[in-house]
């Protein structure tokens, strides 16, 4: 019954996804994720050791909470692996595109962080804790076959593929959202840095940077506070959105 209905749903988009592996995946039926506790090491302008630390921990608590989280449907999670670079470089096969300060690498099982000015000139706010959950959102797409079903389906020309792809980032979005939201208060953070948090996803979005790859800094902000609030994955089913909010 439930894939009937998402399949009908996803017949209502410009480019309907009717793989079931990606409207009905079994990590909708997870739940709500637990809250988890982290701890943010100090982290400081400009320096890399400290970001490195800073990941690496945070890392380390995705991997737990992701795992407890998905042993309630029965699938082991194998651990994420981190890297770093210091500058833009052809990495996992591809070409470091100039808006991104992350990127999953497929068959490794890890992503990499560049660690360049950008990045580490403001630390204070928790876009490097987003941007972090964002990649590893990529790693719970791998490990329930998500990514690889995304990879793997047909596309009828470059408009169709651009919005399967804003599907799959903004489904990692989402899935950030959905950690942070369970995290969050083991921070010690204000409420108001998440307004700001939402306000730097708002101003790196595609209409900023002129791709259509990742999504509106409109539609970033609404997935990411879809996953934050309800802190279920089930609420990142970006695979049956109407076209607009994934634009």
């Amino acid at each position: 019954m439930l894939l009937h209905l998402a399949l009908a749903l996803a017949v209502g988009t410009a480019h309907p996804i009717l793989d079931r592996t990606l409207v009905d995946n079994p990590l909708y039926r997870a739940g709500k994720m637990a809250k988890v506790t982290c701890r943010e090491k100090p982290i400081s302008s400009m320096n890399r050791p400290q970001a490195r630390k800073y990941v690496e921990a945070l890392n380390a608590c995705l991997n737990k909470a992701w795992r407890a989280h998905l042993k309630k449907i029965g699938l082991p999670l194998t651990d994420a692996g981190v890297g770093f670079i210091n500058s833009r470089k052809t990495y996992c096969g591809s070409r470091w595109e100039a808006s991104i300060a992350g990127k999953y690498c497929n068959r490794e099982f890890g992503y990499v962080i560049l660690l360049d000015r950008n990045l580490l000139q403001y630390p204070g706010s928790l876009f490097i804790f987003h941007l972090v959950g964002h990649e590893y959102g990529h790693h719970i797409q791998k490990t329930t076959g998500l990514l690889d079903a995304f990879q793997a389906y047909p596309s009828g020309g470059d408009r169709e593929t651009e919005e399967q792809t804003r599907r799959s980032e903004l489904q990692a979005t989402c899935l950030s959202g959905v950690f942070m939201g369970s995290a969050f208060g083991s921070l010690g953070r204000p409420a108001s840095d998440v307004t700001e948090l939402k306000d730097i996803i708002r101003g790196s979005g595609d209409d900023y940077w002129k791709t259509h790859d990742h999504g509106t800094g409109k539609n970033q902000v609404s997935w990411f506070t879809r996953g934050f609030d309800s802190r279920d994955p089930k609420s990142c089913n970006t695979w049956t959105s109407k076209p607009g909010k994934v634009a």
